[in-house]
């Protein structure tokens, strides 16, 4: 589903629980607009938000194909805040409307412990990384609103009146959330029925590991992401998300992280015979999905992994697209995949690679931090280009803002941004 049909869905449906509200208070005499008819809106909306989240973290392909990670991760923030206030504003409104109510009824209790829990979530997701909690913990928080989700039908229902159209609606839902755990269920059975093997665990650079993995021959394009469990002395890790670095020409998968946070320093650690759960592919970070004859790679750091399967894509089918490479690094320490990349441009000449060191006086090639200059003088042809960016968030959104600014239509500018 293209994100497009996928706005104007969630559109159509709040439109329909909106036209369900001001129905069900005319038929009761009762302005739509007074504090308690506000009340049911808020709560109505809140809960409709509220179910969207296991809408866009269920990893359902017919909405993942067409919207790509960056664009699922904003959607779910957005949903989610607007869920939280609406949810906020509901028993805001109704002290307004009753004055001191108590919490006491099992309905009550339901909502407000759904509410609080919500809080905890947001509050979670904002500032975990100044709590500096770790992903698992993360994960499992949000995972509690699975649980969470059937305690506000609780307090839905309890309040809801029978044989109205707000209440089929609520009823749709309740039937959706129950296939959703349906197919997640089905998917991890699938999962689990095809273990991959770590065959070689090999390291790039002093902190930049790639693991390689044997299984079940995998469908995906170059530049795609996967979902990694590790199976490692028995103990199963929690799923994180790593670009796919070999190119679909390869019979073997692999991923290439760097020791960036609690599991990823541990990825050195891992053994030859280690199993893996992998849950691929995922994202829409692909030049395959483009039709252009002249691309520019920019990479910051470890964002090279995307363009690593992409470049040995191109390498291995030989593919006659002019590609420029331009990525950004420290010094000479950080690189990983320079004789291979070296080798692509000295065997092809269509693909040029360019080495940008932001801290290293020393190097002869380009120093400091990819900018418009650097842009210029690598690729000239900036209104033939498309341009894929992969790398820290701060790196790739300037060089987004410097690349618009040069006058590049946003529909030529492909990012993938390293940040959940």
């Amino acid at each position: 589903m293209k994100k497009e049909r996928f706005w104007l869905v969630v559109s159509f449906f709040t439109a329909v629980i909106i036209y369900a509200w001001v129905s069900s208070a005319l038929l009761g005499g009762e302005s739509p607009l007074s504090i308690r008819q506000l009340n049911r809106l808020f709560a109505s909306l809140g809960f409709w938000f509220f179910f969207l989240q296991f809408v866009l973290s269920s990893r359902l392909k017919l909405i993942e194909s067409g919207f790509g990670l960056n664009r699922m991760i904003h959607a779910h923030r957005l949903l989610g805040r607007l869920a939280l206030i609406f949810l906020l504003l509901h028993p805001l409104l109704l002290f307004m409307h009753e004055g001191l109510f108590s919490a006491g009824t099992p309905f009550r209790i339901a909502g407000l412990t759904v509410l609080l829990m919500l809080m905890l979530t947001a509050f979670v997701a904002s500032f975990h990384k100044k709590l500096k909690l770790s992903y698992e913990l993360w994960l499992n928080i949000h995972k509690v609103n699975y649980i969470l989700f059937p305690v506000a039908l609780i307090h839905i229902f309890g309040n809801a009146l029978p044989g109205s159209l707000l209440y089929y609606i609520w009823l749709i839902l309740t039937l959706l959330f129950a296939l959703l755990l349906v197919e997640k269920i089905i998917r991890e059975i699938k999962i689990r029925k095809n273990l991959y093997e770590v065959v070689k665990v090999q390291q790039e650079s002093k902190d930049i590991w790639s693991l390689y993995f044997k299984g079940k021959q995998l469908a995906y394009q170059p530049g795609q992401f996967m979902y990694l469990r590790l199976l490692r002395n028995g103990k199963l890790s929690s799923a994180h998300p790593f670009t796919i670095s070999s190119s679909p020409t390869w019979e073997m998968l692999t991923v290439t992280p760097k020791e960036l946070g609690d599991f990823t320093a541990t990825i050195k650690d891992t053994k030859v015979g280690d199993l893996a759960l992998i849950d691929a592919p995922y994202g829409i970070f692909s030049f395959l999905n483009y039709d252009c004859d002249r691309l520019a790679f920019i990479a910051g750091g470890i964002g090279i992994t995307p363009f690593m399967s992409m470049l040995r894509y191109i390498y291995d089918e030989r593919i006659e697209k002019q590609v420029t490479i331009i990525w950004g690094n420290k010094d000479e320490e950080a690189l990983c995949f320079q004789e291979e990349l070296d080798k692509m441009a000295r065997e092809m000449e269509n693909i040029k690679v360019v080495y940008v060191m932001s801290a290293q006086e020393s190097w002869r090639g380009e120093k400091g931090r990819i900018g418009g200059k650097v842009i210029d003088k690598y690729v000239p042809e900036l209104a033939r280009c498309h341009f894929f960016v992969c790398g820290p968030p701060m790196l790739s959104l300037a060089i987004m803002k410097t690349l618009r600014e040069k006058g590049v239509p946003g529909r030529r500018i492909h990012h993938e941004l390293f940040e959940f």
